[in-house]
C-alpha cells in the first residue's frame, strides 16, 4: 500500500483494483474512469474516492498490484524446484513475464497510457528497478547477457500488448521462451565464449 491511499481495508480495496482491471480487460484503457468503475463496482464515486484519492493513485496501485502478481508467478515456478541454478530465480522470473495471462495485457496497456501522460506514476516502484538491475548485474552469466535476456523478455510482452505477434504459433512463443531462458544458462553461456 502506498502513502498516498486514504486508507480503507484491503479487502474492498483489492475488490475495487479487481474490478479496474476486469473494466479494462472488457472495455479498454480509455474507458478506466471513477463513473464507470462505480457502475462495475456498485461503490458510490465518494467511496471510491476514499480508496483512492485519484485516478493516477488508483493506477499506482493497479501497478503495484501488477508488480506483486508477476513476483507471485515467479514464486511458484521457484517452487516447483524445476529451475535450479545459481540464476535460477531470474530464470523464473523471466518465465512468469512471458507466461503473464493474456487478458492482464489490457491492464498493462492501461498502465501504460497512464503512464504514459503521467511518469512520476513510476515513481514509487522505481526502487523495484533497480533492485532489478542489481539482480541481472550480478547475474552469473554477466549484466550485459543477462540484461539482452529481460529487455528481449520485456520486449516480447510488449509486442503481444500491441497486438503485433498474434501470427505466431504457441509453439514459436515457447521456443522463444526456451532461447531466452538458454541465454541465462552458465553451461551454453560458457560453450559459447
Amino acid at each position: 500500500m502506498t502513502s498516498s491511499n486514504r486508507g480503507g481495508r484491503p479487502s474492498k480495496r483489492e475488490f475495487i483494483l479487481e474490478k479496474a482491471e476486469l473494466l479494462v480487460q472488457e472495455r479498454g484503457a480509455s474507458h478506466l474512469t471513477f463513473d464507470a468503475l462505480t457502475e462495475k463496482t456498485g461503490i458510490s464515486k465518494g467511496g471510491l474516492l476514499y480508496h483512492f484519492a485519484s485516478k493516477e493513485t488508483l493506477i499506482m496501485a493497479m501497478l503495484e498490484r501488477y508488480i506483486e502478481a508477476r513476483e507471485q508467478r515467479t514464486g511458484a515456478i521457484l517452487a516447483k524446484g524445476e529451475i535450479t541454478g545459481p540464476d535460477a530465480a531470474l530464470k523464473a522470473m523471466i518465465i512468469a513475464e512471458l507466461s503473464e495471462p493474456h487478458e492482464m495485457l489490457a491492464v498493462d496497456s492501461a498502465i501504460l497510457a497512464a503512464v504514459a501522460s503521467n511518469p512520476s506514476l513510476l515513481d514509487p516502484i522505481k526502487h523495484k528497478y533497480t533492485e532489478l538491475s542489481a539482480r541481472l548485474d550480478n547475474s552469473k552469466v554477466g549484466g550485459a547477457r543477462a540484461r539482452v535476456a529481460w529487455k528481449a523478455t520485456i520486449g516480447h510482452r510488449l509486442m503481444r500488448q500491441l497486438g503485433l505477434i498474434e501470427c505466431e504459433t504457441e509453439a514459436q512463443c515457447a521456443e522463444f521462451g526456451k532461447e531466452i531462458v538458454a541465454l541465462l544458462d552458465e553451461d551454453t553461456y560458457n560453450a559459447n565464449k
